[in-house]
């Protein structure tokens, strides 16, 4: 799986995707939620989220592009193990300030009951917790 860039890319029209960035980071995509700058050097935001996403049930990770500071993983359903596809792309702030923009959606149909919003909100939150530890 090719990852999208998501500084360029352009939110879809269904409703089963949720897409949180920093502040100014998109001129096209209008994201549903924001994410925090953290106090943090991006390649140790890198690192922790790493360690948040994979400890996460049933996801795997499917592409990295270094040159992007991009992740592409997958999470499957419990029960009938769709996939849901997530991207992160990590963000050098400045001045030792780091951040991120996650996109997660559905790979079938339309609705999704909320569930790429509370995945993005839920990692986002121990993020932050493990940020805090640093």
């Amino acid at each position: 799986m090719a990852g999208i860039d998501l500084s360029t890319f352009k939110l879809g029209w269904r409703p089963n995707q949720y897409f949180a960035a920093p502040n100014n980071f998109s001129a096209r995509a209008k994201p549903h939620g924001a994410v925090p700058d953290y106090d943090i050097a991006v390649e140790q935001l890198e690192k922790l989220f790493r360690e948040v996403a994979l400890a996460q049930p049933r996801v795997s990770m499917v592409n990295e592009d270094a040159a992007r500071r991009q992740l592409d993983l997958v999470q499957r359903s419990a029960l009938f193990k769709f996939p849901d596809r997530i991207s992160v792309q990590f963000v050098d702030r400045g001045n030792g300030k780091s951040s991120a923009a996650i996109y997660s959606r559905s790979t079938y149909g339309i609705g999704d009951m909320g569930v790429n919003k509370r995945r993005v909100e839920t990692w986002l939150v121990e993020l932050g917790r493990r940020v805090g530890a640093v």
